[in-house]
């Protein structure tokens, strides 16, 4: 089911849409803090992108909750309560050095560490192209799971890495429910906030 706001249609992705996505993506995340600790190379960041998004938007696909603007350049990719494990077809496999693999298992260790234990609807990424944003495309994608997220009586969790983006989510019904550094032996990764919407 599509969702028309203000002239914009908000529909579920499908498969033909993933290399928009991860476009769309890897533009809106070009100066993401825990993105570029992760890729600090802007080669190696702009020749993987579709790779690298393309693999975490088929994970949002196989449990339907993937959302985009009808032009794709606004995308919302959400994991279901519980956030259920999958196996989707088509994810490329990537060698990565030894640093950025001990880089993602501190990430994955401290976002883990601060998941709220209540079923809720988590906001793994939210992206506008560049030239699009500042246009309420971000909040017409997250308010069609906010409405499915309120119907169940269920909060929506998220993690965020800068100041802005957490005064943005605020202004959405988001609070702070916690906040950490990133570690590893030889690197200081991003800070971060996880920020909880009550259910309504």
């Amino acid at each position: 089911m599509a969702t028309v706001v203000a002239m914009v249609t908000i529909r579920r992705a499908t498969l033909r849409d993933m290399g928009r996505v991860a476009r769309t993506a890897s533009l809106a995340f070009a100066d993401d803090p825990v993105m570029r600790w992760l890729i600090p190379d802007d080669d190696e960041y702009e020749a993987g992108h579709q790779v690298l998004f393309g693999n975490i938007a088929r994970r949002w696909l196989a449990t339907d909750s993937l959302w985009c603007t009808d032009d794709v350049v606004a995308m919302a990719g959400w994991v279901p309560p519980g956030r259920p494990e999958v196996d989707p077809d088509g994810v490329v496999p990537v060698e990565h050095p030894e640093w950025r693999v001990a880089r993602f298992a501190a990430l994955r260790e401290m976002m883990g560490a601060h998941t709220p234990p209540e079923p809720h609807w988590y906001l793994n990424m939210l992206a506008t192209h560049p030239d699009w944003q500042r246009q309420g495309l971000g909040a017409a994608l997250m308010a069609n799971v906010f409405d499915i997220a309120d119907a169940a009586g269920l909060p929506c969790y998220l993690e965020t890495e800068t100041e802005a983006n957490v005064a943005y989510y605020r202004r959405h019904g988001f609070e702070v429910r916690s906040e950490w550094d990133v570690r590893t032996d030889d690197s200081n990764g991003p800070h971060m906030w996880g920020m909880l919407r009550s259910e309504r």
